[in-house]
């Protein structure tokens, strides 16, 4: 299902731009707005959840509109992973490795504060 999304949204990303004949100057350029664009993303999800402590806030709140936000998010990431020259195989064998290294490093400071 991932060579699906990643298709889906590469093929998306023609409309503006190559990301595989893209110069390094127009990836440096493209990750700033990226990363702009999903910070923006970012908090338009905090924008829909009650997270200030200090306020009378309601604890409900719209599932699906935060998980609209989400998606936008993850498709800024994905854009990123993109014009980096990421293939849904490397973003599999990346996320596994990274995992491995973070349950790794979580059971070794576990057993330092014990």
């Amino acid at each position: 299902m991932i060579n699906k999304i990643w298709e889906k949204q590469k093929t998306f990303q023609y409309n503006f731009y190559n990301p595989d004949t893209m110069s390094e100057a127009e990836r440096i350029q493209y990750t700033k707005e990226f990363i702009l664009s999903m910070h923006r993303e970012l908090g338009e999800v905090l924008n829909i959840i009650p997270w200030k402590t200090h306020r009378a806030n309601k604890q409900d709140y719209d599932v699906a509109h935060l998980q609209e936000e989400l998606i936008d998010c993850f498709k800024f990431l994905l854009n990123l992973c993109i014009i980096h020259n990421m293939t849904p195989e490397s973003f599999t064998k990346l996320f596994f490795d990274k995992s491995k290294i973070v349950e790794q490093r979580y059971l070794d400071e576990k057993h330092k504060i014990k």
